[in-house]
């Protein structure tokens, strides 16, 4: 009878330690490396480039944030599917010990809210302007992303209907206003067009700043659905906010590593100067279909990134219609 039961037991151990591997390694799989950016706080920078199968869209930086005292332990954006959320869930856990209480969507990009679903049990925040957006424009954006993902749109499921905050039986809500304080973080309200609203969220313990929407380190910043005058105001508010903090200022953007303080004014003289060479080019006489300008003081490997091509189009199109 003893033997039975031992048998039966390492059975049991067996099958949970076999369990427990399958769990790691399904995390390991995902090669979802979390870096601590101070004791109680996590960044996982977004892959270079558009989603795609390969990246299975994980092309947007995520930030998680332990709230000391209280334990609750916030995310900033929920990755692009509920299959990617799942890893993401597990990996920062591996890493860090902690489960997810609470998860923000800074903006309605699908990569960045499409993960949800992951998490049942949290409370999801968004700001009211960003929860109308996600409502208005997130089932045009899913089936964009599906098309970019190729074969890895098994992912999003056979339900991709976004779970937006603030609905009935969610809980969570929605802040309002142009800044306000959430979790870890004071935030504000800026834009990428009139339209477009984007929050900005500092650490209340630290000078770290996450910029979705706003900055970019890979190369320069992203013109696609948004407008070029609104986008410069907007970096120009985010460095009036961010004056206090002066050198020691660090920047999460959406997608390539934290940078410093040079990131920003780059961000903004690179828009300047996109305009000028634009507005340039029409006063010549020139075409929309010739290559796009340089100048001296453009950062290297900006030139030939596949975005300062598409800003040209975009931004060139605007200034036209000005």
């Amino acid at each position: 009878m003893l033997t039975q039961w031992c048998r039966a037991l390492c059975l049991l151990l067996g099958l949970w330690a076999c369990s427990g591997w399958a769990w790691a390694a399904a995390c390991s799989a995902q090669g979802l490396a979390w870096l601590r950016l101070t004791d109680q706080a996590y960044w996982l920078p977004g892959e270079a480039g558009d989603a795609d199968a390969t990246n299975r869209g994980r092309v947007s930086a995520l930030m998680a944030v332990q709230v000391p005292g209280d334990g609750r332990v916030w995310l900033l954006g929920s990755g692009p599917s509920p299959t990617l959320g799942q890893a993401l869930a597990c990996s920062l856990t591996q890493q860090t010990g902690w489960q997810v209480s609470d998860i923000v969507n800074p903006w309605a990009r699908p990569e960045l809210v499409l993960g949800n679903r992951a998490w049942p049990r949290a409370a999801l925040w968004a700001h009211e302007a960003v929860a109308a957006a996600m409502q208005q424009q997130c089932a045009h954006c899913e089936e964009r992303l599906k098309v970019r993902m190729g074969a890895a749109a098994q992912d999003l499921g056979a339900d991709t209907v976004v779970t937006v905050p603030g609905a009935p039986g969610l809980a969570g809500g929605l802040v309002s206003g142009d800044q306000g304080e959430l979790g870890p973080w004071v935030w504000w309200r800026l834009k990428r067009t009139p339209e477009q609203p984007v929050l900005v969220w500092r650490l209340k313990r630290a000078a770290v700043w996450s910029a979705p929407g706003l900055l970019w380190a890979d190369g320069p910043p992203d013109l696609r659905d948004a407008d070029l005058r609104t986008l410069q105001a907007s970096l120009k508010q985010l460095g009036s906010l961010s004056r206090h903090d002066g050198a020691t200022v660090v920047w999460l953007p959406e997608q390539g590593p934290a940078q410093g303080l040079a990131l920003l004014a780059q961000s903004a003289d690179y828009l300047e100067a996109l305009a000028q060479a634009i507005r340039a080019r029409q006063a010549g006489g020139g075409l929309e279909t010739d290559a796009p300008a340089r100048w001296p003081a453009l950062p290297a490997g900006w030139g030939e990134h596949p975005r300062h091509a598409l800003n040209w189009q975009r931004a060139w199109r605007q200034i036209e219609e000005e």
